[in-house]
């Protein structure tokens, strides 16, 4: 912390927070704190600012949180079922989402348990790749360097999709 003087440190770490305002969309995860012991973390995922963390993973106590902080409209979670019973009886109007990772780690096995007959559609969802811009006008070292071929940002291409 360069700049910073010890003093003004020491100073900085006994100001009060700020009032907790509850979040609009809230998300919540666990993570490992040693062995088997694991704790609950909620952030404002607007912010993608820490609220609160306690120790243990449990439903009656998110739910104790939730309904002490009304205004939550979005629970984004993990698949938890501890989780999910606890936002529903302590926010039962909010939606609950799945969170972006576990969004992503569970598609691979959606698509594998996919019917057969339909696997063949999945293709056809994506959108159509774009079309490839026109030559660039000369190939000179000069003219490539004043303008690069279009649809190209500052001349790099993008790596391939396929």
């Amino acid at each position: 912390m360069s700049g910073i003087s010890p003093m003004r440190r020491s100073a900085a770490g006994r100001m009060p927070l700020p009032p907790l305002v509850t979040p609009r969309v809230l998300g919540v995860d666990d993570f490992a704190l040693y062995g088997d012991t694991h704790g609950t973390l909620l952030i404002d995922a607007t912010t993608r600012l820490p609220l609160t963390l306690w120790e243990g993973r449990d439903a009656e106590q998110l739910s104790r949180w939730l309904r002490a902080h009304p205004g939550v409209e979005i629970a984004c979670r993990d698949g938890s079922l501890t989780y999910r019973q606890g936002i529903a009886d302590g926010a039962p109007d909010a939606v609950q989402v799945s969170d972006r990772f576990h969004l992503w780690q569970g598609c691979p096995g959606a698509f594998r348990k996919s019917p057969p007959p339909h696997r063949g559609c999945l293709p056809a969802a994506l959108p159509a790749p774009e079309p490839a811009g026109p030559e660039p006008p000369s190939t000179t070292t000069e003219a490539r360097q004043e303008h690069p071929p279009a649809g190209t940002p500052n001349g790099f291409s993008r790596p391939s999709t396929r």
